[in-house]
């Protein structure tokens, strides 16, 4: 009796939002249909296509989604997470947000303003659709940068709950993650700190093998030539660029006389995702190139925090850190960049804080048990032991973590 109340109710809130959505969108073949699974995990409350002809899509490399903000959020509100499956591509684990800003630069986003005939499914400073083998650059000349690849039409996208406001939090401390670009704002930090330039000298990690970095090419931070010196000084053999292409590291001011660019690098270019296929695969390419070339080793992405601070908790953890010893190091980040006011930096509270440890344990735990890796007791779980089973659930052989262990004592 149970299942058939559920069933009838479902329904007829479905039918209420098929009709929201008819009443804001043309009346086209391609009106999103809202619609509800049998499965109470996951339930699909919304279905729709990629925009064919996607500006966003050709300028900027973000996916338009063929229905209508107001009537998507009929449905999902700001703050909530979503998981967005991309028929044939993959599925990401995304926030509703009201603009890229929300945000920080490489993590995906879902682009809901009210009145707007769409929503964008998109990376902060990133190209979504080319990540995900939808478009691809276009030929020097055309009218836009990017350009759709030989791909089948229409795309179907189905939006699932996740999180009911599991990023509202996130949306209210935006208020303090304001920061600044040079040593100025800073009075109390060192060049390293502003940087975010330091050893990672956690338990079972060897002296002077493995360091993290916000990137020490790209000068949108102010921070680069800063992070480049003491990447030199540290002797750095082997970086992994988490976030940056070959072509882009490459055409960024200043990077033919960085000390980096006479040492061994990897691009992988990276979403800020780490469920997703991409991020998955490319880690497990990273890892593998450590293992091909000598340390010091250098993690980094743009500004050293969210990609570079999870793969960093990953190694932490494999070599024997403790839960808060990889909370300490992860927070640090944050503790060094934000909180600028009036162009002086305001040094965040410890309840500020706790709030940004709680970022990488959610991370971890959600990474973990999409390859099946459960970590909930994240304080007491063996973490070494869940971060080995976690590497060879995405690939890696039992051999290649063992040889990794072995270069990164």
């Amino acid at each position: 009796m149970n299942r058939i109340l559920k069933f009838l109710f479902s329904l007829a809130v479905v039918l209420f939002l098929v009709a929201c959505s008819n009443a804001s969108s043309s009346a086209d073949d391609e009106t999103p249909v809202m619609s509800s699974s049998s499965s109470d995990e996951d339930q699909v409350l919304l279905s729709t296509t990629v925009k064919k002809d996607g500006i966003d899509m050709l300028s900027f490399g973000s996916l338009n989604l063929d229905v209508a903000a107001d009537s998507f959020l009929a449905v999902f509100e700001l703050g909530d997470i979503v998981a967005v499956m991309v028929v044939g591509y993959d599925t990401l684990e995304v926030p509703v947000v009201p603009d890229y800003d929300a945000v920080s630069p490489g993590e995906l986003l879902l682009r809901v303003v009210s009145g707007k005939p769409h929503v964008t499914l998109g990376i902060n400073f990133g190209q979504l659709a080319v990540a995900l083998g939808i478009a691809e650059n276009a030929p020097a000349g055309s009218e836009y940068p990017y350009r759709l690849k030989d791909v089948k039409l229409p795309i179907e996208v189905n939006v699932a709950l996740k999180d009911k406001g599991g990023f509202k939090e996130n949306l209210e401390m935006l208020e303090f993650q304001n920061y600044g670009l040079v040593m100025d704002n800073y009075p109390d930090l060192s060049v390293a700190d502003f940087a975010n330039f330091r050893e990672i000298a956690t338990t079972g990690m060897g002296k002077g093998v493995l360091y993290r970095s916000s990137s020490p090419i790209d000068p949108v931070d102010g921070r680069n030539t800063y992070a480049d010196s003491l990447a030199k000084a540290a002797k750095v053999a082997t970086f992994i660029n988490l976030t940056d292409t070959d072509k882009g590291a490459k055409a960024y001011e200043g990077f033919d006389k960085s000390y980096y660019a006479t040492q061994k690098v990897v691009y992988l270019s990276l979403p800020a995702s780490f469920t997703t296929n991409l991020f998955k695969e490319g880690l497990v390419k990273g890892l593998r190139f450590m293992l091909e070339n000598d340390s010091p080793y250098l993690v980094h992405c743009q500004m050293g925090k969210d990609r570079a601070g999870f793969v960093s908790a990953v190694l932490e953890a494999l070599m024997g850190a403790s839960a808060e010893e990889v909370e300490k190091d992860y927070v640090k980040t944050y503790d060094n960049y934000y909180n600028v006011v009036h162009g002086k930096q305001q040094r965040l509270t410890e309840s500020q804080l706790d709030w940004f440890r709680a970022l990488i344990v959610r991370n971890m735990k959600m990474a973990y048990s999409d390859a099946g890796v459960d970590i909930d007791d994240f304080e007491n779980v063996d973490l070494a032991k869940a971060t080995e089973q976690y590497l060879e659930k995405l690939g890696l052989s039992q051999k290649e973590i063992a040889d990794l262990k072995a270069r990164l004592k």
